[in-house]
């Protein structure tokens, strides 16, 4: 009876969709270091004391995902009671440096955002955020005050998903 009750917990945390993930995991964001297209170095400390959305970009695959996220959220989120950041998980070349991603970021990205776009060259946000490197698909987090991830959607932006960071959104007042 014991194995029967494990295993049918474990099925349906197979089948459980990935923003039930999120809700049970209070984890605080891992500890990294990004540079922003500004040049400023930023950290995750820099996520605690607002209630922050992280749209994490694995891959350039991902970009246009990224992209309808930031336009989605900007329509659908009051900015004042939550910041909005990206950031930019690169696998550096050996023969590329992060001042050249950061040119090349500078190039596609608007200036009015270069503040709020991160450079990311170490991988430990991803591995433990649990995002596939390369990934073809944008991530986006909701963090609360205190860092804690409290929702996770991949993918682009649809109903369901801008829906569901809305109300995690909601939960941190």
């Amino acid at each position: 009876m014991k194995k029967s009750i494990t295993r049918a917990l474990a099925l349906l945390a197979l089948l459980a969709p990935i923003g039930a993930w999120s809700q049970l995991s209070s984890s605080p964001i891992p500890n990294f270091t990004a540079t922003a297209l500004t040049g400023e170095k930023v950290s995750a400390a820099q996520l605690i004391g607002k209630p922050t959305i992280l749209i994490v970009t694995p891959s350039t695959d991902a970009a246009k995902d990224t992209r309808l996220w930031a336009e989605a959220l900007r329509k659908n989120v009051e900015q004042s009671e939550v910041r909005i950041r990206d950031v930019l998980a690169i696998d550096l070349p050996f023969f590329m440096s992060e001042q050249d991603a950061i040119g090349r970021a500078k190039e596609k990205i608007p200036a009015r955002y270069h503040d709020l776009t991160w450079i990311l060259s170490e991988s430990n946000l991803e591995s433990a955020l649990n995002i596939p490197r390369d990934s073809a698909k944008a991530f986006v987090f909701v963090l609360d005050k205190q860092g804690k991830v409290i929702a996770r959607v991949e993918g682009g932006p649809n109903d369901a998903k801008l829906s569901e960071v809305e109300k995690a959104v909601r939960s941190t007042k």
